[in-house]
């Protein structure tokens, strides 16, 4: 269950990084939509906070 908790992570980042560069420099998408984008990265910190409370339940 590990590596599923770590892959969780690693995709949220990947998901807030994205986001939030398309938020901030129009890049990669040139910023469709200001909540859309919002609404991503509020999903990936979700998506961290998770992975990272289950992992920690692991131990």
């Amino acid at each position: 269950m590990k590596p599923l908790c770590f892959f969780g992570m690693i995709f949220g980042i990947l998901v807030v990084l994205l986001f939030g560069l398309d938020l901030a420099i129009k890049l990669p998408f040139g910023r469709p939509s200001w909540t859309l984008n919002t609404g991503f990265i509020v999903m990936g910190f979700i998506l961290i906070y998770t992975g990272w409370a289950t992992q920690k339940e692991q131990r």
